[in-house]
């Protein structure tokens, strides 16, 4: 009989294009055949094929007896088959596992060294809690053995021992400590490996090893050994800050000479993590080294490798919380990296220039990631790979997934939404960074903010929400529409900076009015901001340039299509504006104020009408309150007539206009709250959260359901409510950007030149460059000291070139005067504006906000696990001194039983109390049943009651109850007298 091999197999699956899997399920089938054959080569061959098709996911674990038969062979080539059996095959679980253990034992003290090795490296893909136990001897054997290729093998072996069984690792730890003296650099650095691993779990236990790590160190050896002593030392520095003077001098002298760039990276990952910069920071010796770590960070930035720039990135990334200022030295290159081709750069070091941005960089940062938002600019990137395919796989991958471009092409970058979301929210992290420290120009920054609204990515649906509670709280962020972010910033500098609060309230206005440009072309990005913009035009009304066209905004028809939250600040922003347009008791009640008035009224109260129907609870309560409150005002208008000019008759406006309605919205100023004051605002005493306010909500609202008047009505305000609630809504689907809609190409950028060179503010609009460019002019127009532009001045006429007044020059003085310039110059402050800070209860400390927040995010983050999913959690707090793990046994045994003892005479107290309590309980009842009979007796016989009369024991049938006992004490008496009569006869 003829048996496929392994390549028949693999050629046969290539032969049946289209019908792999009926060909996969015949040869399982021979496969099976073939498995219970006694010949161990048949035997093997089976086994090899069917390792080949676990692969492609036809599992073999009911071959696992048949892989342990293969292992037991004594050839080496079919012993190293069932080994991989095993390996791909054998979980936990498995039944059959606890037969290896002979077969494993047996192989560990072969002769041979290849069988070794294949016992010891398959021990260590198939090790369970027993097979530790019982193998972990023969293991330690081993770190004695002969070849060293035998002992390298047998460290990381003992690793997962130690995870599977942490107890083995108090007895194996000595014979495995002196492997770091082994003669062998193999072995010495397997070692080092292991206790790496072991020190991140409890790095306390491997204190006492420092003076033989360090040596390793100074001695030198490979760049794998110095990079694993490295990291060891990063988790011991914390433990033992003198470590720090220590290792300092080497990995200095480390960082300034080796040539291999993984070995550079990992020091200065070290310094970092270790904390050995932060250590010597405020030291001349510390600012040298970090110095030496930028610049040689630099380097990885600068070189074309894309790996050397994402790890540089993230190294900068944690250097820059302690040295921000060397970082900032080298912000050109920083700044060149985000425009790199690779969207993963580009992702790091937008994260990067957060930490370093200060108020000098602020203004070229935010431009240059501006820049990269504006849809006229375009990007191409050079296409890399091969020309032709010639292999016969490569042509089927290409007529699969043809490319419509080869190499040396040029696309369109198209930078992702998530990209652009995340550009958007750290520019507005850096500015409002530490209460807006860095910003000196205000004006400029709602510029920005009204520059990002016309950038806004596209908005995210309804679908891209679900299931944000078990996602990345980054992912979750990104999801948000931008328009939130901005919009908070928007209120935030109207209420912090009073000195720019009608520039802020302008902006809002453009926002409400919803010029055109304002908001994307594409994608609905950015319409999150109205709620806000709509508060600020409500809450400053009065700052407002142009009332009546931004109350009109309000109450306009397509007002009613934006969510529920916003449509509710409409209404109480519409009503805030109406009543600074119609509040003034100054004007004259004219017809003309009167016909004004009317109209506006009549606006807002069409516009309320249909919103008292409005699914939106919040919608609907305030629309009905203000309803009725507006139609009320239209009455008292109606019936106040008019002032006419020859009438001799003085007519006030109504006092609900300039008065009562006024009065609901003056007051104190809103002014920012801290987060937690809320919190320490005692609460009344009579006031019970947990009671309900209507005890009988529940009955009302059933009435309400069954209410026999609304019986007859259509059913369309239910089947809206049905809707709105219950109906998913369509998914709107996103406009993808045209490839013309790109960013600035690699060529177009070497040409240009580097960021520097271009124009400071290109990347705000036309129409806020000429506003801004106006309000300059304006501002300069009496400055003696400013140089017009060509074009600039043809609005200053001869009249304002006399008026500008002339300054007497003293030449004696100019260098002294020069000097003093130059000295007053460079003493000048950067001009600060006052920002109202957040207000709170005395004592209020937002750091414990923060730090609750930051605890709060990382608690719904989801946890990541590890890349090769190993549970070392046995290991975590394991101690390696047994006499104090013992005594803190004992200590915990001994606290276990005095809180055995306390319970026990607690419940030992508590059964006496009861016991007393019953007895006092029986007591009372016996003195309460003796108080009875005592009062009965002295009271009378009481009457008796007709009974059923028993008869006792010994009566016949005629007799009394009762007399037969008497009859037996009259004839006792007739006896005792006739004894006493005989007894005082005989006496003498």
């Amino acid at each position: 009989m003829f048996e496929k091999s392994l390549y028949d197999l693999i050629r046969g699956l290539r032969a049946n294009k289209g019908n792999e899997r009926n060909y996969m399920l015949a040869a399982l089938k021979e496969c099976r055949q073939e498995v219970k054959s006694q010949d161990l080569d048949t035997k093997a061959t089976a086994i090899l094929k069917l390792i080949y098709l676990d692969m492609f996911g036809h599992d073999m674990s009911w071959a696992s007896f048949h892989a342990l038969e293969v292992m037991s062979s004594p050839k080496f080539r079919q012993k190293r088959v069932g080994y991989l059996a095993a390996v791909q095959s054998f979980r936990l679980d498995t039944d059959v596992l606890m037969l290896t253990t002979n077969l494993i034992k047996k192989d560990l003290y072969s002769p041979s060294v290849p069988e070794m090795s294949l016992a010891i490296n398959g021990l260590s893909h198939i090790v369970s809690p027993s097979l530790a136990v019982d193998l972990a001897p023969d293991l330690v054997s081993k770190l004695t053995h002969s070849s060293p290729h035998v002992r390298k093998k047998a460290i990381p072996v003992l690793y997962k021992c130690f995870l599977q069984s942490p107890e083995l690792l108090r007895t194996c730890w000595p014979r495995l400590r002196d492997c770091l003296n082994d003669e062998d650099s193999s072995v010495v650095s397997a070692t080092v490996n292991i206790v790496c691993e072991l020190a991140r779990r409890n790095p306390k236990n491997y204190l006492p090893l420092a003076p033989q790590l360090f040596k390793l160190l100074t001695d030198g050896g490979n760049n794998w050994m110095t990079i694993k002593l490295i990291k060891l030392f990063a988790t011991l520095t914390p433990l033992e800050p003198r470590l720090i003077k220590k290792l300092v001098p080497p990995i200095t002298n480390l960082i300034r000479t080796t040539p291999a760039m993984s070995l550079l990276y990992e020091c200065i990952s070290g310094l970092i993590s270790g904390g050995l910069l932060e250590g010597i920071q405020d030291t001349a010796e510390g600012e040298d080294l970090a110095s030496v770590c930028v610049t040689k960070l630099r380097g990885f930035l600068v070189e074309g490798d894309s790996n050397l720039k994402y790890v540089g990135l993230i190294a900068l990334t944690k250097l820059v919380k302690t040295h921000a200022h060397l970082v900032c030295q080298h912000h050109d290159v920083v700044l060149d990296c985000i425009d790199d081709e690779d969207i993963s750069i580009r992702y790091r070091a937008l994260e990067l220039v957060v930490g370093m941005v200060n108020s000098d960089s602020l203004s070229a940062i935010v431009g240059k990631l501006m820049r990269q938002l504006k849809p006229a600019s375009r990007e191409y990137v050079e296409l890399e790979g091969p020309e032709e395919s010639e292999d016969e796989d490569d042509m089927q991958e290409e007529v699969m997934n043809p490319r419509k471009h080869q190499k040396g092409g040029v696309v369109l970058l198209e930078l992702p939404e998530d990209y652009k979301h995340a550009i958007i929210d750290r520019v507005v992290e850096m500015c409002s960074r530490n209460m807006y420290a860095n910003i000196s120009d205000f004006e400029w920054y709602l510029d920005v903010l009204l520059q990002l609204i016309r950038y806004s990515p596209a908005a995210p649906s309804m679908v891209d929400h679900l299931g944000d509670e078990e996602e990345e709280p980054e992912v979750v962020l990104s999801r948000r529409d931008v328009g939130e972010i901005i919009g908070r910033e928007l209120r935030n500098v109207a209420v912090r900076v009073r000195s720019v609060r009608p520039e802020a309230v302008r902006c809002a206005e453009i926002l409400v009015q919803g010029q055109d440009g304002v908001f994307p072309a594409a994608g609905g990005g950015g319409k999150r901001v109205l709620g806000a913009a709509g508060w600020v035009v409500g809450e400053y009304a009065s700052l407002l340039t142009n009332p009546t066209s931004t109350f009109d905004a309000l109450v306009h028809a397509s007002s009613s299509s934006p969510p529920s939250d916003i449509l509710a600040i409409y209404i109480q922003a519409a009503a805030k504006i109406y009543a600074s347009l119609t509040g003034s008791d100054s004007v004259d009640w004219a017809p003309e104020r009167k016909a004004y008035v009317s109209l506006l009224t009549e606006r807002i109260v069409r516009f309320l009408e249909p919103l008292t129907t409005s699914p939106s609870l919040e919608v609907q309560e305030r629309a009905v309150e203000f309803l009725e409150l507006f139609r009320v005002a239209s009455e008292a208008i109606s019936a106040q007539p008019a002032m006419h000019d020859d009438s001799e008759q003085q007519y006030e406006p109504p006092l609900l206009l300039t008065q009562a309605v006024p009065s609901l919205f003056s007051g104190q100023e809103l002014n920012p709250v801290a987060p937690r004051a809320q919190r320490k605002v005692p609460l009344p005493p009579r006031l019970d959260l947990d009671e309900p306010i209507n005890p009988n909500l529940r009955a009302l609202l059933v009435a309400a359901d069954y209410n026999d008047s609304l019986a007859g009505e259509d059913d369309q305000e239910e089947a809206e409510f049905y809707k709105y609630y219950y109906i998913k809504p369509t998914t709107v689907p996103v406009m993808k950007q045209p490839a013309s809609l790109g960013i600035d190409s690699a060529a177009a950028r070497s040409l240009t030149g580097s960021y520097q060179n271009v124009s400071q503010d290109d990347y705000l609009d036309a129409d806020i460059l000429a506003r801004r460019r106006r309000e300059r002019l304006e501002r300069n127009r009496d400055d003696p000291f400013y140089i017009f532009a060509p074009g600039e001045a043809e609005g200053v006429t001869d009249a304002d070139l006399e008026s500008i007044p002339v300054l007497e020059l003293k030449l004696d003085d100019l260098t002294q005067s020069t000097t003093t310039r130059h000295h007053a110059v460079a003493e000048q402050k950067r001009e600060r504006v006052q920002i109202a800070a957040d207000e709170g209860i005395e004592g209020d400390d937002d750091l414990d906000f923060a730090n609750e927040v930051r605890a709060t995010s990382k608690k719904k983050g989801k946890k990541k696990g590890g890349l090769l999913q190993v549970d070392a959690s046995g290991l975590v707090g394991y101690s390696l001194d047994e006499e104090k793990e013992n005594q803190k046994d004992e200590i915990e045994t001994q606290a276990a039983k005095r809180e055995v003892e306390r319970l026990r005479r607690e419940m030992e107290l508590a059964a006496e109390r009861v016991a007393v309590q019953r007895r006092s309980i029986e007591e009372l009842k016996v003195e309460k049943k003796k108080k009875k009979k005592k009062t009965k007796a002295g009271e009378g016989e009481p009457k008796l009651k007709k009974t059923k009369k028993v008869k006792p024991e010994g009566s016949t049938e005629g007799e009394v109850p009762g007399t037969a006992e008497k009859k037996k004490t009259k004839v006792k008496a007739k006896k005792g007298k006739e004894m006493e009569k005989q007894t005082v006869e005989a006496a003498p």
